[in-house]
């Protein structure tokens, strides 16, 4: 009769649905800290910016974060720049723009999955962290050209 260890190791190997509480478990194993916000998403905290573990129906997940600083239009131009040369010249995350009412300016990273096929917890993990880290690099980059303060600063 197989171990309960290697049951679990085979489970660990096949493709399963994923939702909150697996990636819950996830950000657990990474050691990684987080929070849950108000609406039931799993935030995690870095330097620059929160990633956000953020569903679409069943359709994908998402790593998301913008950037803890804002910006005025005045500096659109340059961020602008700086999303096309990202987006062109990396695989990701996927950087964009919104402006708000009032002229606000932010800058976003995304790094989506599409969740029809399930996830390992090996792939699970790659995706989180992998995405983490893509998102948190793209904020490094804004941070670097962006040294001085555009308009103001959102702290976490």
């Amino acid at each position: 009769m197989p171990s309960s260890d290697a049951s679990s190791a085979a489970a660990a190997t096949v493709p399963r649905p994923v939702d909150v509480d697996r990636i819950h478990e996830c950000v657990k194993r990474l050691g990684l800290r987080y929070f849950i916000d108000d609406e039931g998403d799993i935030g995690i905290p870095w330097r620059y910016v929160t990633v956000h573990a953020i569903f679409q129906d069943t359709r994908a997940v998402q790593m998301r974060g913008i950037w803890h600083r804002i910006a005025d239009t005045e500096h659109l131009t340059q961020l602008r720049a700086l999303v096309e040369d990202w987006n062109t010249s990396r695989i990701g995350p996927k950087a964009y723009l919104t402006v708000a009412d009032g002229g606000v300016v932010r800058l976003h990273g995304e790094y989506t999955y599409p969740l029809e096929a399930g996830m390992t917890d090996r792939q699970l993990e790659d995706f989180v962290f992998g995405g983490c880290r893509l998102i948190v690099a793209l904020m490094h980059e804004a941070e670097e050209q962006f040294p001085d303060e555009l308009r103001g600063s959102l702290e976490p």
